[in-house]
């Protein structure tokens, strides 16, 4: 839809949802290994690069507990590898972001370069 016209003299009045930010989302969620214990993150988009981020937290070990499809709680506190998994993170352009929450937690980090298998 490129845009919208309304003609009338009636107000327009209504609710809507905004979606939370891609970019956004794929750098909160590897932020929460630089804490020892449970997050918990509103407002998610419902996409594939989310579920990315999150079966990678889930290999290092966070427990992930989806509230809602936009809702989810992650318990880091059991983060025991620095060690992303290659073949995940190779493929995932936003793993660059492990970097710094790895070495952040545990001084040391391997991650795949991004977009390459």
């Amino acid at each position: 839809m490129d845009k919208l016209v309304i003609k009338g003299p009636s107000k327009l009045k209504g609710e809507v949802t905004i979606s939370g930010a891609k970019n956004a989302a794929v750098a909160i969620l590897p932020a929460t290994l630089l804490i020892d214990g449970i997050c918990k993150i509103e407002n998610l988009p419902n996409i594939s690069d989310v579920k990315m981020s999150v079966k990678i937290l889930e290999e290092l070990g966070a427990k992930i507990k989806w509230i809602t499809d936009n809702e989810i709680e992650i318990d880091t506190r059991n983060i025991s590898c620095t060690q992303a998994p290659l073949d995940m993170t190779s493929k995932f352009r936003a793993s660059y972001y492990l970097l710094g929450s790895l070495l952040g937690r545990c001084g040391t980090a391997e991650v795949g370069l991004p977009g390459r298998l």
